[in-house]
């Protein structure tokens, strides 16, 4: 009987032998010089050997030829090729004419895959100098590397765009005016806007439309922006349902077709351009008509590199143009970088997965609005996004980030749709423009669930100059961060979250007391105050009885000299930490001293540090929050049970004259 170990071994050396040139296994022909020439070689009984093909062996049976796993001979006779075991080597697709660009036998190799597969792709470690686009069916190739790098340096930048329309180009018609440069519709009804177009044959067509302000009585007002032919059949299309951007790509177009717009509300259309689009990707992730359902592939180990700033090129596109197809694939281990975008998801891109991502690009991924069948489940885990303009460029989608980083960008999420950032990293840029908020949400909603949120860059000593970190600009619009350390998101306004959306925290933390927690979110209806004129009260001691004191001013509070403890009312939300804002002046400057307090009736308890406020002769503001509480210091910052009251109070026993204060603002966080 012969023992396992003795099998493997006599098997480990049959396979050296196989693969060597010793007569009895395996022959060199000095005739070979190519795969054709095998169609002229009678069957051999050991296998031969094809110079920069490897070798094959005579088989007889009736399974299809392929003309590179299987090849034709003589009388009826196969060459299979040995040992792939459904795996196809680019150097056995090249051909002498291709000159420098690797991407041409990749590109046979692929349809070999579309055509016979589906087969794995192995780059190795090789760097391939890719000069043209690849276009990958996700049902039928996978490919994989174990450090390899596509690079896509040398490909020709696509044609410049050319502006094709602008808003300018657009006659108001029935319902809409000019004023300035912006278009208004009527919010008691507009007609249609439409503008003729002559367009190019061949490459996309973006439209890129930016809407300022949007209001009308309906629950969420709309305008709705389409691009038709001359018989009505709608090319895309998409709804804008909040102040911002939104870009739409067409593509298989006619000569001519018509772009309408149409309101059902108040509209203020700011700007309007219509561009020709190049096939700017370097690959393209695409599905076709003869593409299985199910069975979607992946790409591994790879680097795929670009030609770096300034560049016109993007990296992936998920595009898939027929029902019932998806451009879905999985992403393990594989790096884009040096491209203006690294994922461009549209038409039925969707639950595409990735690990171990990383994007250095000056956009990370972007979703185009008005894509069909798409958006649904992008998913990121253990991935980077770093050193790019805007992380995530997003026009409806739903991505989700787990265990991911994304560092030293100049914006997190712009746009529309839903991003969960599970357990991530964030350390981003320092905002250098007010109108560049690191989340930017026209409507849709943020989740921000543990992890780190910060601040840094250079010229930390600056400041961030947003006016917000996040600017929610319509209701639909939200967000919620909850459990995250975070430093450094002061925003100029002292406000965490501006416009008419909403924000909630809780339970925010940081490397106290350094990490300057500012206001959740400056507006009216979330003062814990409630509104003007406020529950003012007084005492001469800070355990003192409490009398009422009357302002006399709905707008600021005079606070005279004889008043030695103020307290500013409100209604407690338990469990909740606090922000705190005011401004304040007085003609005889010095210090005094805030405090936020839990309040049921003779009872007051601090939850957190007090703050010590230096008044001048000049308006200022002060704003802190009690999440800034030291970790030694009595209360936890949060709003404890039992107490149905919260107060902002002002010991001024150090002040000699007049206190004039204004705006004060309480709110839970």
């Amino acid at each position: 009987m012969i023992s396992r170990r003795h099998l493997m071994r006599a098997t480990g050396i049959a396979g050296l032998t196989l693969g060597g040139t010793n007569a009895a296994q395996g022959q060199v022909t000095g005739s070979l010089r190519e795969l054709s020439d095998l169609a002229q070689l009678p069957a051999a009984p050991g296998p031969v050997h094809v110079p920069g093909q490897g070798w094959f062996e005579a088989v007889a049976d009736d399974h299809p030829i392929d003309g590179v796993l299987r090849v034709a001979g003589p009388d009826g006779v196969h060459w299979r090729r040995m040992g792939p075991q459904g795996t196809l080597d680019p150097s056995w697709f090249a051909q002498p004419d291709d000159g420098p660009d690797d991407a041409l036998c990749l590109a046979r190799a692929i349809t070999h895959a579309d055509a016979y597969g589906p087969f794995e792709i192995a780059l190795g470690a090789k760097r391939y100098d890719c000069r043209s686009r690849l276009i990958v069916d996700p049902t039928t190739v996978i490919l994989r590397g174990t450090g390899a790098v596509l690079d896509f340096a040398e490909m020709p930048e696509p044609p410049r765009s050319e502006s094709l329309a602008a808003l300018q180009n657009i006659k108001a018609a029935a319902g809409w005016h000019w004023q300035g440069d912006a278009l208004h519709s009527d919010p008691a009804g507009s007609d249609a806007l439409t503008l003729p177009l002559a367009l190019p044959q061949g490459g996309r067509i973006r439209i890129a439309v930016t809407l300022g302000a949007l209001s009308g009585w309906q629950d969420y007002p709309a305008v709705f922006v389409t691009l038709a032919t001359a018989d009505g059949a709608q090319l895309g299309g998409t709804t804008l349902l909040a102040p911002g951007q939104s870009i739409l790509e067409v593509e298989d177009h006619p000569a001519a077709a018509t772009l309408s717009l149409r309101a059902d509300g108040a509209a203020r259309i700011d700007a309007l351009t219509v561009t020709t689009h190049g096939m700017q990707e370097a690959i393209l992730i695409r599905a076709t008509r003869n593409s299985r359902q199910y069975g979607h592939k992946w790409l591994e180990g790879i680097e795929i590199a670009g030609p770096g700033g300034g560049t016109a090129l993007h990296g992936l596109r998920f595009q898939t143009q027929a029902d019932a197809m998806s451009s879905r694939l999985q992403l393990r281990d594989v790096t884009v970088r040096g491209f203006q975008t690294g994922l461009v998801l549209s038409h039925r891109a969707y639950l595409i997965r990735a690990t171990n991502l990383r994007i250095a690009c000056d956009v990370g991924l972007h979703f185009i609005g008005g894509s069909r069948d798409a958006g649904e489940m992008i998913t990121l885990q253990d991935s980077v996004i770093d050193g790019g303009k805007i992380a995530i460029l997003n026009d409806g989608a739903e991505f989700v980030l787990t265990g991911s980083s994304i560092d030293f960008v100049d914006q997190v999420v712009v746009g529309t749709g839903r991003v969960l950032l599970q357990g991530c990293h964030l350390e981003v840029n320092r905002p250098k423009a007010a109108n560049a908020p690191l989340f930017d949400i026209g409507h849709g909603h943020i989740d921000i669930a543990g992890g780190t949120f910060l601040v840094t860059g250079v010229d930390f000593d600056r400041g961030n100059q947003c006016d917000h970190i996040f600017a929610l600009r319509s209701r639909a619009a939200t967000a919620a961060m909850r459990e995250v350390s975070i430093y450094n998101l002061r925003s100029q306004s002292g406000a965490l979250a501006g416009g008419p959306g909403r924000l909630d925290v809780s339970y925010l933390r940081g490397r106290r007391p350094r990490h300057m927690a500012p206001l959740v979110q400056h507006r009216a209806d979330r003062n814990l105050l409630g509104a003007a004129p406020f529950d003012l009260r007084q005492s001469d001691a800070p355990l003192g009885p409490m009398l009422p004191y009357v302002a006399g001013d709905d707008k600021a509070v005079i606070i005279g000299s004889g008043t030695r403890h103020l307290w500013a009312v409100g209604m407690a939300v338990q469990g909740a930490e606090v922000g705190a804002y005011f401004r304040i002046r007085s003609q005889t400057p010095g210090t005094l001293i805030a405090t936020v307090q839990a309040l049921q009736w003779d009872k007051r308890m601090a939850l957190g540090d007090s703050w010590p406020v230096k008044v001048t002769s000049e308006w200022s503001i002060y704003r802190n929050n009690t999440a800034n509480t030291h970790p030694e210091a009595a209360g936890d910052g949060r709003m404890p049970a039992g107490f149905s009251n919260i107060a902002l109070w002002l010991d001024m026993s150090q002040m000699t004259g007049p206190v004039e204060i204004e705006g004060i603002f309480l709110c839970a966080a």
